[in-house]
C-alpha cells in the first residue's frame, strides 16, 4: 500500500499484515531489526557544540543527514557477513537492538528469499518525525522508514548518550494494522524526551510494559482488571501462535511461554499534550519439555543458534520483543508497532 510521507506520522491507516508463525517454538521474526539497518565507517551524529537556542537538539537538515547515514549503514550490515558486517552493526545499533541485529546475522542463512524481501526497505530516504529538544544529553530522534514489499512504515528510535557518541538505533519495529501515531512538535522546535519525568501520562511506561508482558504468558496469564492497554494484533498473534505450538507438541510434551519487561529504550512526547510515544523491550522465553521416550526435531533457526538438530529433554528459545506504545494523557495505551527477534536457544 502507499504511504504519504510527511514530517508527521498522522492519521495513517495501514493494511493488514500476517505476523510470523512459529514451529517448535522457533521464531525468526524479521530478518534484521526492522530491516536490519546499519552504518558506515564514518561516525553519524557527533553533535555540534551547544548554542543558546533551545529548540531541536539538532537542526532539521542535520537530523535528516544523521538518520540517512545510520539507516544506510544499517541496511548494509544485513548483506555483509563476517567481521565487516559486525563492524557495521556496531556502528548502527546499540543495546538490545544490537543484540537482535547480531542474532539476525546468525540466522540469515535460514531465511528464504521471500522472508528477506519482506523486510527490505524502499530506497526512499528516511523521514525524521521528531527530535528531542534542549541542550542536554541523552538525545534521541524518531525516524520512519518503509518496507518495500508491504508498504508498512517502520518506526526506529535513534539515541546518543553524550556529545562524543554517534546516534545509533536503540529500537525498531514495523507498525501494526489500523494504528496511527499522533503528530509530534516540529523538528525545529523539538519534542520533550520521555526520560524520567512521566508526569501527565495515563500510565508509567515501566508499569505499562510490565503489565503487557504479563498478559502474554502461556498457558495462563495472571488475572488482571483495568488493563492499561487495548487489544492489538501483535498480542493476538503471539497468543495464537503459543496455543498452536502447544497443541502441536501436546502428544509428546508441554510448551510454556513467559514474557518479562526488560527496558524502556526511550521515547518522545507528542504535540499538544496528547501523550507520548514509548519504545519498550521485553524478553520472552519459550520452553518445550519432551515427555516422550524419543527425540523431537527442531527448526532450522534453532539449529543455526545451537548446532543441535533434535532434543531429548528440553528446548528453550529466548527472544527480544520490541513494542512501541502510544501512551495518552488519559485512557488506555495502544501498541502501534512491534517486532520479535529470536536471539538465543539451548537444547538438551
Amino acid at each position: 500500500m502507499t504511504l504519504r510521507v510527511t514530517r508527521r506520522l498522522g492519521t495513517r491507516r495501514l493494511g493488514t499484515r500476517r505476523l510470523g508463525t512459529r514451529r517448535l517454538g522457533a521464531v525468526v521474526g524479521a530478518v534484521a531489526l526492522a530491516g536490519s539497518l546499519a552504518s558506515c565507517a564514518s561516525v553519524a551524529g557527533i553533535s555540534d557544540p551547544p548554542t543558546a537556542t533551545v529548540g531541536g537538539a539538532v537542526s532539521s537538515s542535520r537530523a535528516q543527514a544523521i538518520a540517512a547515514q545510520v539507516i544506510d549503514t544499517a541496511e548494509k550490515a544485513t548483506a555483509t557477513p563476517g567481521a565487516e558486517g559486525d563492524a557495521l552493526r556496531d556502528s548502527a545499533f546499540t543495546g538490545d537492538a544490537l543484540t537482535a541485529a547480531k542474532a539476525d546475522a546468525k540466522l540469515a542463512g535460514t531465511l528464504s528469499q521471500d522472508q528477506k524481501d519482506a523486510v527490505t526497505l524502499t530506497p526512499t530516504p528516511p523521514v525524521v518525525l521528531a527530535v528531542s529538544n534542549g541542550l542536554s544529553y541523552p538525545r534521541s530522534m524518531v525516524v520512519q522508514t518503509t518496507r518495500a514489499k508491504s508498504g508498512l512504515p517502520v518506526l526506529s528510535l535513534l539515541v546518543t548518550p553524550d556529545v562524543r557518541t554517534a546516534f545509533k538505533i536503540a529500537a525498531s519495529a514495523p507498525m501494526l494494522p489500523a494504528t496511527e501515531v499522533p503528530a509530534f512538535d516540529q523538528v525545529t522546535q523539538g519534542a520533550p524526551s520521555l526520560g524520567d519525568d512521566v508526569a501527565g501520562l495515563a500510565v508509567e511506561p515501566e508499569q505499562l510494559v510490565g503489565a503487557y508482558a504479563a498478559s502474554l504468558a502461556y498457558p495462563a496469564p495472571p488475572a488482571a482488571d483495568n488493563r492499561p492497554f487495548t487489544d492489538d494484533a501483535f498480542a493476538n498473534k503471539i497468543k495464537a501462535a503459543a496455543k498452536d505450538q502447544a497443541d502441536k507438541v501436546a502428544s509428546v510434551g508441554s510448551f510454556t511461554e513467559q514474557h518479562l519487561a526488560k527496558d524502556v529504550a526511550g521515547g518522545l512526547r507528542l504535540a499538544g499534550d496528547r501523550g507520548a510515544l514509548a519504545f519498550t523491550v521485553m524478553e520472552r522465553k519459550d520452553t518445550l519439555l519432551n515427555k516422550a521416550s524419543g527425540t523431537i526435531n527442531v527448526s532450522e533457526p534453532f539449529k543455526a543458534l545451537t548446532g543441535v538438530s533434535s532434543v531429548k529433554a528440553e528446548a528453550t528459545l529466548d527472544s527480544l520483543e520490541f513494542v512501541v506504545f502510544v501512551i495518552p494523557d488519559s485512557g488506555q495505551a495502544q501498541v502501534v508497532a512491534a517486532q520479535e527477534n529470536l536471539v538465543s536457544a539451548t537444547g538438551t
